[in-house]
């Protein structure tokens, strides 16, 4: 064989192994198609709320949903509480589940979870009604018009735990008025623990607290239980949190770029989907899934450090 015919076998098969290299990296790095480096399993962690077999049975339509969307298998992972799915999700056992907006905080920090989609149980929904409100109410005649004028008033909170009746109230006092956690709750004369939002407004209305820290949602789903109530025309909101989103849905960043985005696209388009549907309905997120990113969490973060809440504090 001649020189001139050897190099120019060489070079022809290096140039096939550059192009097989280039269709490769192709597949993997756009998302298109189940690239090398993608899980053989995306396994989605799920709280037993309720019965496991029926909370199973509920979420078969997403997982044969997500089968023909990424083309790979779906399982769920069934947890007993959120720092078992952090975990799962920190040690590689989980790709993703949803989380609450505290929790979400922690598998952030310690899973390296990344918020990516959010339900709308709003048919025709949008973005904006994943999202609620923390508010301070009280009756007209208290003659309260900011956070400043509850110092020396009795308050209610709806329970230690709640996202938007005690912990953002809290921390608006707190951020606004420029107290601590030390002072906070001597700034009010009187500080008490409700039960419920529900109670809380009822509190208010029949005048055995002059303030009460509420969730907008929650009150409004009530107002038609209470409109006829004597002081029903003289409560009012005086002050409101900036938007507070709900829990979100989240993946794990040690994944590939083009699997997240994948997964990511496959919640968003589920509401194209019959078999998405199916699960959207019987959930009730009727409006679907809209984006959201670390960022949209800000607030809850900030409302957090404000707190001085723990790690540990953010699942309590």
């Amino acid at each position: 064989m001649s020189k001139k015919l050897l190099t120019l076998m060489l070079s022809l098969a290096l140039m096939a192994l550059a192009a097989c290299g280039s269709s490769d990296s192709t597949n993997s790095d756009n998302g298109e198609g189940n690239g090398d480096d993608w899980p053989d399993t995306f396994i989605f962690g799920l709280l037993p709320t309720e019965d496991q077999e029926e909370l199973t049975k509920r979420y078969e339509p997403m997982v044969e949903y997500l089968e023909e969307y990424l083309e790979i298998d779906v399982e769920i992972y069934n947890a007993t509480n959120y720092t078992a799915l952090i975990e799962a999700m920190s040690n590689g056992h989980i790709h993703g589940s949803s989380f609450g907006p505290f929790s979400y905080l922690l598998a952030h920090e310690r899973a390296n979870g990344e918020a990516f989609a959010i339900p709308v149980d709003v048919e025709d929904g949008s973005l904006d009604d994943a999202f609620y409100y923390a508010q301070m109410i009280t009756l007209e005649e208290y003659g309260i018009d900011s956070l400043a004028d509850v110092e020396g008033k009795s308050l209610a909170y709806a329970d230690p735990a709640s996202t938007s009746g005690h912990l953002f109230p809290k921390a608006m006092l707190i951020n606004e008025l420029g107290l601590t956690m030390d002072n906070v709750d001597e700034f009010p004369s009187d500080v008490v623990f409700s039960g419920s939002h529900e109670a809380s407004l009822h509190s208010v209305l029949n005048g055995d607290v002059h303030v009460a820290g509420v969730c907008s949602s929650c009150i409004e789903r009530v107002f038609e239980r209470v409109d006829d109530h004597e002081n029903f025309e003289q409560l009012k909101v005086f002050h409101q949190s900036e938007p507070i989103p709900g829990g979100p849905y989240v993946i794990s960043g040690d994944l590939p770029q083009s699997f997240r985005d994948k997964v990511k696209e496959a919640f968003l388009e589920m509401k194209n989907s019959e078999k998405g549907m199916e699960f959207l309905e019987a959930n009730g997120y009727l409006g679907g899934y809209f984006e959201v990113d670390h960022e949209t969490y800000n607030v809850v973060q900030e409302t957090a450090d404000a707190l001085d809440m723990s790690p540990e504090d953010l699942l309590n």
